[in-house]
């Protein structure tokens, strides 16, 4: 989990010791006294003696004024510290609040490419289909791809004919600033050559994706660069697993997003669970949506990540969809957070999400509509 910056406590200014203070002045008058009338000589005028002994309560008002006066200057320097302190705070939890607005989705996947199919995601059914050189059942798309080893750029040239079916899309495709790609190069080159025989200019500039941290560097880097209200980014990827441990089913899945100022759900950052307790982290993560309390509506892309997360109050017990997807290794957590999307812009209530990456580790994240961050 990010956590928030850590800074050294400021040193609290310690008060003067009035009573010490008091008492040193009423003991150093009394011994002035004292030694002034015992040592005065009698001839002297009594005015001089009154003036000598206001030298010694004059000198510790002095020090009482400057050590006042360096309190007071280490309460100022607290009170400006606790200041900047607190905005730096407040920026940092802005910047991770950010989201990723997302016009479009696309799925692909066992349940096939009618995207209507994947609003009603909460009760998809999916079937294992077997495929010729695997032994072991397996969640595949049903599309008439045959070799085993040519399934995901096969998956890759129909996410791009699916892409170019959108709406809207032919006058736009001049404002895309960048391709991030989740997914192996082959598929990759696959996906852009079936944009480019259909006559779309691509930008050269490639955004990796393949992890949290990689969103997070998407999300800056679109709030950064992407300042005009047409500018966009398309954020694909594919996967087609081969093979998985036992009592687990392959799958294969493949998605996009179009990413613009338009977009009508956002996509808030995701987190590992990495230390920290369960419900810590879903503090935060419901911190960085704006929600005070856990989204009503949350799904599980596996058993394990369902689980964890339960003390958190997120909970996806009535919706686990591991049974519709099978194992997605790296893609997993990107299809969980294409299907909270859909979620989120068809019920209009933020939806959590909940999976594991290909090295297992738990990741959490919620897509709410837009606005209502």
């Amino acid at each position: 989990m990010n956590r928030p910056p850590e800074y050294p406590d400021f040193v609290e200014p310690g008060a003067p010791r009035w009573r010490g203070w008091w008492l040193g002045l009423g003991l150093l008058l009394g011994v002035q006294s004292t030694a002034l009338l015992m040592l005065w000589p009698q001839e002297q005028p009594r005015l001089e003696l009154w003036l000598w002994s206001a030298v010694l309560p004059l000198c510790w008002a002095l020090l009482l004024a400057v050590r006042v006066l360096v309190w007071q200057i280490e309460l100022f320097n607290r009170k400006v510290y606790l200041r900047t302190l607190e905005a730096a705070m407040q920026r940092w939890w802005q910047r991770r609040s950010l989201g990723l607005p997302v016009q479009d989705v696309l799925l692909l996947g066992p349940a096939g490419d009618v995207q209507e199919d994947y609003l009603n995601l909460m009760n998809g059914v999916s079937s294992r289909l077997a495929v010729s050189g695997t032994t072991q059942p397996m969640l595949r798309c049903p599309l008439s791809m045959s070799a085993l080893t040519e399934r995901a750029p096969a998956l890759a040239r129909h996410l791009a004919r699916l892409t170019l079916a959108l709406p809207g899309l032919i006058e736009c495709w001049p404002h895309l600033r960048a391709i991030a790609w989740v997914g192996n190069e082959s598929s990759q080159a696959a996906f852009v050559e079936a944009l480019a025989r259909a006559g779309v200019v691509l930008p050269g500039a490639r955004l990796p994706l393949q992890n949290l941290t990689d969103l997070d560097d998407l999300i800056d880097t679109f709030h950064r660069d992407c300042r005009g209200e047409d500018d966009w980014l398309l954020c694909a990827g594919v996967v087609s697993v081969t093979g998985a441990e036992e009592n687990e089913v392959p799958g294969e899945a493949a998605f996009l997003w179009r990413v613009s100022r338009q977009g009508r759900q956002l996509l808030h950052r995701g987190e590992y669970l990495a230390g920290e307790s369960p419900a810590e982290l879903c503090t935060q993560l419901q911190r960085y949506a704006g929600l005070k309390t856990p989204p009503a509506t949350c799904l599980a892309l596996d058993k394990t990540s369902q689980e964890a997360f339960v003390a958190g109050g997120w909970s996806a017990v009535e919706h686990q969809l591991t049974g519709q997807w099978g194992v997605l290794a790296h893609l997993a957590p990107f299809i969980a957070m294409s299907l909270a999307l859909l979620q989120a812009g068809d019920s209009g209530q933020p939806c959590g999400w909940l999976s594991q990456d290909g090295n297992k580790r738990l990741a959490i994240g919620v897509a709410v509509p837009h606005g209502n961050s």
